[in-house]
């Protein structure tokens, strides 16, 4: 039995946590990351929680790994020199898009500029007809003219998509052979494998962009894997995907774009299992890092998965107007609001934070590594919710004189005293993140007072607290090991692996032999790929789901499909469909015709086991909960019963320990909980019980029976802080 081990590299932090398999004790770790070169702060940090817990890479029998790298690529247009082979005549889909504008009203609408300049995208002479007829041969000396061109003038990738490759792919595997014959070094994506699926836009798209970041992933992996060998690892690397299921190295560098939102996802997955745990069907997961915040919508313990995401968008929030990536990945909203989000004031001379980011080099101004803008972590610092000399545990303490310099310069300019300015810049960033996740919650029609919120991240759980009260949710929970969530949610990612085939035709007119047969291949390639990532032969289950709407609709809904197809499909996906979309959209068009157009399988192993709780007693050092008491700023309370104070004030408020709070703790805000990697804030009133599961949940105060400052009918902080030094159950 050796190490298990989850690394998540995002932009200002990497998480890593460390699963002992022999005792089943977990660890965590947090380090800064190393922008220039990301695996070099992750090997680092590898280290020191190896050497922690007195191993050695050789002891890491599994080590799971997620990177924003094929984000930032396309983000930054760090990627490769690419190419796009097409049918002559298409070649300029990427600009073309669906023809839609985002914004109407825009006169001056802007789009992301195509990953592939004009000039390398060559159109050949072949066609396929949409039922895989071939009309017009392919031209091989075309192809061989335009790779020697292309290769002539320095291209490094090419992306092969011809129309209907995903009903009849032997044109394009034709070309890549031609390809490989003429430029053997050259990187290839294939339309009909990175994304066999019916969309001519959204299937070169996504080609383009496997191909764009296929040579940097390959880079990264190589490096990556060579220098962990060099410390003596010889254990499997596993890649997290953008849909919550682990995959060889292999598969990553077949399909680096599967990795786009591979982070994320492990976040997810972690409020997935915090959810089972707690007895909690329905969670809102809002992971807030460094960098970005995440906010995700689980249901039954299993985050919603979708088939289509954009990246890059010249508007953030506005769908549209980014670049179209067809890959199954769990639907969340990024928001650029984190610990490092910089702070300055807009044309008008307002407020704004975000979305830019200090990142980790030179990070916020209190980190002291050259920084000078003011950010969220140096208002936090200002406003006492940090504490410089505990920020990770102690082992990187803040520079708190260059927090408040940072901010006092930003108050100059906005007319403010350093106190208004640093809460200005708190409650705006709040604001934007209960607003953003509001939107992403209403446009999947869902109440967000119906929802419990799961903090995560380093600092989800101070900024967690407001943006529920903001939202009028009843419950935060806090899990443990939240700083590091993602990180810990790789170790409990199944190996597995997700395809999909398109094969369209309405309902009663289908070829249910063909279905099932394109169902079956689907299943034998996906178990291949899960095998290949460690699930166990027995354990590897499939799931079957096909993408339908109402003939001539624009929108698909994905509808479960029995395994095997029964001789009833037809009537029984009708039924079910009709059900479904009358759930989603208040009825059904009965007896309208029903169209099938994408089938979907996933193949995956078994969730590993996780004991979160096991890992917080093991923490515990027996020592009192309460660490003393520090003064902290408290806003103005318009909850408060007789009126609101005329401002917020200093208040000092006890600080607790989160490792020594047990299960039954109950406290009531205002009050501080610190933990290494991140801290947790109770606002006047709120009250906090500790679940069996080490889970703090929260109930933020409501106008009813609030009172102010520090009591409340259900009992203070200071009164429990006193009856825990008494002896009493605190």
């Amino acid at each position: 039995m050796g190490y298990r081990v989850g690394v998540d590299i995002g932009g200002t932090f990497t998480d890593l946590a460390l699963l002992d398999e022999g005792s089943g004790t977990l660890h965590w770790h947090k380090v800064l990351t190393t922008p220039r070169a990301p695996a070099e702060g992750a090997l680092e940090g590898l280290r020191a929680l190896c050497a922690r817990v007195g191993g050695r890479l050789a002891d890491i029998t599994t080590l799971i790994h997620a990177t924003t790298l094929v984000t930032n690529a396309i983000i930054e247009r760090k990627g490769a020199r690419t190419a796009l082979l097409t049918t002559e005549g298409f070649r300029d889909i990427l600009e073309m898009g669906r023809e839609q504008r985002y914004d109407i009203y825009d006169l001056f609408l802007r789009y992301p500029e195509p990953l592939v300049p004009r000039r390398w995208r060559i159109g050949v002479p072949e066609r396929i007809t949409r039922d895989g007829t071939v009309r017009r041969p392919l031209d091989v000396e075309a192809v061989r003219r335009a790779v020697r061109r292309l290769v002539a003038e320095g291209v490094e990738s090419l992306a092969i998509v011809f129309l209907h490759a995903y009903r009849n792919p032997a044109h394009e595997r034709l070309a890549a052979a031609v390809v490989r014959e003429e430029a053997p070094g050259i990187f290839l994506s294939l339309s009909s494998e990175v994304c066999p699926e019916i969309g001519e836009f959204e299937r070169t798209s996504t080609t383009v962009c496997n191909a764009y970041v296929q040579p940097l992933v390959e880079r990264y992996l190589r490096h990556l894997e060579e220098a962990l060998a060099a410390g003596g690892f010889s254990g499997q690397l596993l890649m997290m995907l953008s849909n919550g299921t682990l995959a060889s190295v292999e598969t990553a560098r077949r399909f680096p774009i599967r990795l786009l939102e591979s982070g994320p996802a492990a976040g997810a997955l972690a409020v997935g299992r915090i959810g089972v745990g707690a007895g909690r069907r329905h969670l809102v997961g809002f992971d807030m890092g460094g960098t970005t915040a995440k906010v995700c919508l689980v249901r039954d313990g299993r985050p919603h998965v979708t088939t289509q995401v954009e990246v890059a968008r010249v508007h953030r929030f506005t769908p549209g107007s980014g670049l179209t990536v067809k890959t199954p990945v769990v639907d969340m909203m990024e928001i650029g609001a984190g610990g490092g989000s910089i702070a300055r004031t807009d044309t008008m001379g307002l407020l704004q934070v975000g979305p830019q980011s200090a990142g980790a080099d030179p990070g916020p101004a209190c980190y002291g590594r050259g920084g000078t803008d003011a950010t969220v972590t140096d208002a936090c610092v200002v406003l006492g919710y940090f504490d410089p000399g505990a920020f990770l545990g102690g082992t990187m303490p803040l520079d708190a004189a260059a927090a408040r310099a940072a901010v006092e310069r930003l108050g100059r300019a906005l007319g403010l005293d350093l106190v208004r300015t640093a809460w200005g810049i708190f409650a705006v960033v709040c604001e934007s993140m209960a607003q953003a996740a509001r939107l992403y919650l209403i446009e999947r029609g869902q109440d967000p007072r119906h929802f419990a919120l799961v903090a995560l991240g380093g600092a989800g759980p101070a900024v967690a607290g407001r943006v529920a009260r903001l939202l009028g949710m009843r419950q935060v929970l806090v899990p443990p090991a939240s700083g590091v969530a993602s990180a810990v949610g790789l170790l409990a990612a199944p190996a597995g692996f997700e395809l999909g085939r398109s094969l369209a035709g309405e309902l009663h007119r289908l070829d249910w032999l063909a279905v099932e047969q394109a169902l079956r291949e689907m299943e034998a390639e996906g178990r291949t790929l899960a095998l290949a990532a460690g699930a166990r032969e027995g354990a590897v289950h499939a799931e079957r789901r096909a993408g339908m709407r109402y003939l001539g609709q624009f929108h698909d809904l994905e509808i479960p499909v029995p395994n095997p197809l029964p001789p009833d499909a037809a009537e029984r996906l009708r039924s079910a469909f009709d059900n479904a979309y009358a759930l989603q959209y208040g009825m059904a068009l009965q007896g309208y015709p029903v169209q099938a157009l994408n089938w979907r399988v996933l193949v995956a192993g078994p969730a590993p086991e996780l004991d979160l709780a096991a890992a917080l007693r093991a923490r515990r050092r027996a020592a009192a909960a309460c660490k003393g008491r520090r003064p902290i700023y408290l806003p103005v309370d318009t909850s408060a019963p007789g009126g609101q104070r005329p401002e917020g004030r200093f208040a000092e408020v006890p600080v607790y320990d989160r490792y020594e709070l047990v299960p039954g703790t109950t406290l009531t805000g205002p009050a501080v909980i610190e933990e290494a990697e991140a801290t947790t804030l109770l606002w006047t009133g709120d009250l906090l019980t500790v679940d069996p599961h080490y889970n703090l949940v929260i109930e933020p105060a409501v106008a009813a029976g609030v009172k102010d400052a520090d009591t409340g009918p259900r009992g203070s902080a200071a009164s429990v802080a006193s009856r825990e030094r008494k002896g009493g159950s605190a």
